[in-house]
């Protein structure tokens, strides 16, 4: 399982290289947005000189949002030509390079007002070491927000008490991604404590006619 898990990280990374300067005009193509969800959805939450870390900046198209709502925004990405495009924005306080799996991450306890992942944990099996760290560097109140893609019974063929935490699947995109269930991401959030606040269901085009659209949820966190 776990160099199944290194080359899907590999693979992951390679692709957004390689679609890093068209990834935004793609976005509006598959008409996602999951970025203005979830902002829209954090939007109580924050105020203007609050700071936010993005786990996954990418190009920013999250963050952006962030930025343009006052906040200041650190982002970590572990790929280059994502961060390039992300730079040639200049909205951002600092972006560096980092794989935020890479626990723990080069920051202080409660360092940050709120942290966001968007598009991102759907490419990881196992969730809590990155959620921990988040939780360790948030500040009390603070918001984390994220998105998965979301597991049903129906995914797994199983009933909702033998559903398992995650199952790796194969996409039309050339990628297998990890479907998170309901249950592991509740039981994540009250080991940590954490307060799931808001919770949003969002259809993602799967990008083949023939195959149903990959359901994907946005979540927010708070932290107590």
């Amino acid at each position: 399982m776990e160099r199944s898990t290194t080359m899907n990280n590999k693979n992951h990374i390679k692709s957004h290289d390689a679609f890093a300067t068209t990834y935004d005009s793609q976005a509006k193509q598959y008409n996602s947005y999951g970025p203005e969800v979830l902002f829209g959805m954090c939007y109580e939450y924050i105020k203007p000189g609050d700071s936010l870390l993005d786990l996954g900046i990418g190009t920013g198209l999250s963050s952006v949002l962030f930025a343009k709502a006052g906040l200041n925004i650190t982002g970590l990405d572990e790929s280059l030509k994502m961060l390039k495009e992300c730079r040639k924005k200049g909205f951002a306080k600092e972006i560096l390079q980092c794989n935020i799996r890479d626990v723990p991450l080069p920051y202080s306890d409660k360092a940050f007002s709120h942290i966001i992942s968007c598009g991102v944990f759907h490419f990881f099996g196992d969730l809590l070491p990155t959620i921990s760290e988040a939780h360790r560097i948030l500040k009390p109140s603070g918001i984390f927000a994220f998105t998965i893609a979301s597991l049903t019974e129906k995914d797994a063929g199983l009933d909702s008490e033998s559903i398992p935490d995650h199952i790796e699947v194969q996409t039309a995109w050339g990628i297998p991604i990890f479907k998170h269930s309901d249950k592991y991401i509740n039981n994540i959030a009250e080991t940590l404590g954490l307060t799931i606040q808001k919770e949003q269901k969002v259809l993602v085009d799967s990008g083949d006619k023939d195959s149903d659209d990959i359901l994907f949820k946005v979540i927010v966190m708070q932290k107590t």
